[in-house]
């Protein structure tokens, strides 16, 4: 098979961008980079990411001068940098205010929080990104070589791809059409909220940069996000950009109703009323920022939580690897779909770029390539998805939420997680 022929990545999300960066950085294997948005900031500010374990696979692959930039996309850059700020990432009881767990103070060197938004703008810079291209099939050749269709006609030839499409990928979906996402029982709102400094200091007392909890009396789950901060990057800023979640068990007698409690109907002002309905039986801080969201300006987003655990035997087929939340989305309940994304990019450089190199390779070679690649990658990712969701429902059920829950336990690369004690 010709090496001649470009790699197609499909999806500008984490995975796709880092690995052309990196293939940017050798300079010497062509590439092509396909995302279906018209531009960077169709999704807005986006969520906070925690990278802790993945940073020195970033580092690596990472050109030189995009990783002395890394605080470009810092949620609090003078927090972290100047005033060298540690996170401990609390945990709260909301009904009463208590402290329940804490990790060690943990430094910029290892762990840092970034925007998703400035993250993935940093990790474009020097790109040349076809925007408006939603990949619709894709079909292999005899030869070893691939062929991407997208939704407006158009196609692109290449030596493989790779699908980095996001958790309702629609390249995964083509090769596991009767493996559905699961759902899981939890509904969750979300809103942005600009807080002046003398507001969001009772929050940043107990952490700069992120904080959640759940309520021993209703089982009602919150997080707190810092996302922009004066003396970030934007001249004269004076407001913290904050991003807050609530979310709920979807189960019969939650908060005293009788059936399960939807997203209400009525729009925004109706989801800020149920999300200070909430909030209103919680401890302070917690309680006062969330009453004081504005009912007729905040836009309100809501979500039905899913993942989908790769299977254990999985194998794509063809010249064709898939990258991210497009092989492994998981609910955010561990904070760590972008550290296996990036880990997922160390993989692929290490295990099936070899095997792009050189025009004597042949697709047999690529595909055991990409056989290890999948192998390793489902071993780390699998439990970590299975965990995640875990987490998510011990967030909704107090009297699960112990120090051996999911939801509290250490972040790690390689989780040992028993499926055989998932529990609903």
């Amino acid at each position: 098979m010709s090496s001649q022929k470009p790699i197609l990545i499909v999806g500008s999300g984490i995975s796709g961008l880092l690995l052309a960066q990196h293939l940017r950085k050798l300079s010497d294997r062509p590439f092509r980079i396909f995302e279906r948005d018209t531009d960077l900031a169709t999704r807005g500010l986006g969520w906070g990411l925690t990278l802790h374990w993945s940073l020195p696979a970033l580092r690596a692959l990472l050109p030189k001068d995009l990783v002395s930039r890394l605080p470009e996309a810092y949620v609090d850059r003078v927090a972290a940098v100047e005033e060298q700020r540690a996170s401990t990432f609390p945990f709260f009881d909301l009904s009463t205010g208590e402290l329940k767990a804490s990790t060690p103070n943990s430094s910029e060197s290892t762990r840092i929080r970034v925007t998703r938004e400035k993250f993935r703008r940093l990790l474009s810079t020097d790109l040349d990104i076809e925007w408006g291209k939603a990949a619709s099939t894709f079909e292999s050749h005899e030869d070893g070589s691939v062929t991407v269709h997208f939704d407006d006609g158009t196609l692109a030839e290449g030596s493989i791809v790779v699908a980095c499409d996001g958790g309702s990928s629609r390249i995964r979906s083509s090769l596991f059409p009767d493996l559905p996402k699961f759902h899981i029982p939890v509904k969750l709102m979300g809103v942005k909220l600009e807080c002046t400094p003398e507001e969001i200091e009772p929050i940043r007392k107990l952490d700069p940069y992120f904080l959640q909890g759940a309520a021993s009396a209703n089982d009602t789950f919150f997080y707190f996000s810092t996302l922009d901060a004066p003396g970030n990057n934007t001249p004269g800023g004076t407001t913290y950009t904050c991003q807050i979640v609530v979310s709920w068990p979807i189960r019969k007698g939650f908060f005293g109703s009788a059936e399960p409690i939807d997203f209400p109907e009525g729009g925004d002002e109706a989801g800020v009323v149920l999300f200070k309905k909430f909030s209103a039986t919680w401890a302070e801080p917690f309680r006062s920022l969330a009453l004081s969201i504005p009912e007729t300006t905040t836009e309100v987003k809501c979500l039905d939580l899913y993942d989908w655990p790769p299977p254990k035997d999985l194998r794509t087929r063809g010249s064709l690897a898939l990258l991210g939340d497009a092989l492994h989305p998981m609910a955010m309940y561990r904070g760590e779909g972008a550290n296996h994304a990036i880990e997922d990019v160390q993989d692929f450089v290490e295990l099936v770029l070899p095997h792009l190199t050189y025009s004597t390779t042949t697709k047999e070679a690529l595909r055991e390539g990409i056989n290890a690649y999948e192998d390793k990658v489902v071993a780390r990712a699998r439990p970590a998805v299975l965990a995640s969701r875990q987490a998510c429902i011990d967030a909704h059920q107090w009297e699960r939420i112990t120090p051996q829950s999911p939801l509290l336990s250490k972040r790690l690369m390689n989780l040992s997680f028993d499926e055989s004690n998932m529990s609903q």
